[in-house]
């Protein structure tokens, strides 16, 4: 079984997970967690460590022996999104980035619903193409590429989108304090786009503004409901 968990920020999508979780653990089912965001799987960034190396000789084969830190571009600390545009072009980490999510979604993920009774997805095909646009407005071919690759993926048997009243959101954002927060103009696209979201056929929302205990009901039942 695949359960998509989807919502707008400080839905708290990770507390109620882990009810979920504890909820299969009750009922004798096997679950496991699954997150993802395109460009920074764990598979990717072991990928990166091995090419890195041999990529900066190549570019510049006395790298080794000079030394020299103008030789090695690497990415800035605490570096910006135009900081990090520099050292990898955008259209080259978006395909980079497709690729690894087809991997994940297609393969990876596969592998977990044949291990698992249960695998709950943390984010699914909506929040990628979502995080695409958003960090790279310019480049509308990333999101109709990733939709296409999406025959690949499995369907999941529930899709549930957690939901905030957009003044609840920045009232929990506020009280959460993360230490790197979206610009407000990219928070409130963010939630029009899980607003708008609510009205696809295949997507379950649900209210979380009450209290944990409330939401994990309402999700639980979905759960339980026949597909």
């Amino acid at each position: 079984m695949l359960i998509v968990i989807s919502g707008v920020d400080c839905a708290g999508k990770s507390t109620h997970i882990e009810l979920l979780r504890q909820y299969f653990t009750s009922i004798g089912k096997t679950s496991t967690l699954f997150w993802y965001r395109p460009g920074y799987s764990k598979e990717l960034e072991t990928a990166k460590k091995i090419i890195r190396p041999v990529a900066d000789v190549l570019r510049n084969p006395l790298h080794l022996l000079a030394k020299n830190p103008l030789v090695q571009k690497k990415k800035p600390k605490n570096a910006t999104h135009a900081e990090r545009q520099t050292v990898v072009p955008a259209p080259i980490w978006i395909t980079t980035a497709i690729m690894d999510t087809a991997f994940q979604y297609s393969i990876k993920l596969r592998y977990l619903m044949r291990k698992y009774d249960v695998v709950i997805c943390n984010r699914y095909v909506d929040d990628a193409c979502l995080d695409l646009v958003l960090k790279y407005p310019q480049y509308s071919f990333s999101e109709d590429l990733l939709r296409k690759i999406s025959a690949l993926f499995p369907v999941p048997d529930k899709s549930i989108l957690l939901w905030l009243p957009y003044e609840t959101m920045l009232e929990r954002a506020e009280k959460k304090k993360e230490p790197f927060p979206d610009s407000p103009e990219t928070r409130k696209m963010r939630w029009r786009a899980y607003d708008f979201m609510r009205e696809d056929d295949r997507i379950q929302s649900v209210d979380v503004s009450g209290t944990i205990e409330e939401s994990h009901e309402k999700i639980r039942k979905i759960i339980e409901m026949p597909s």
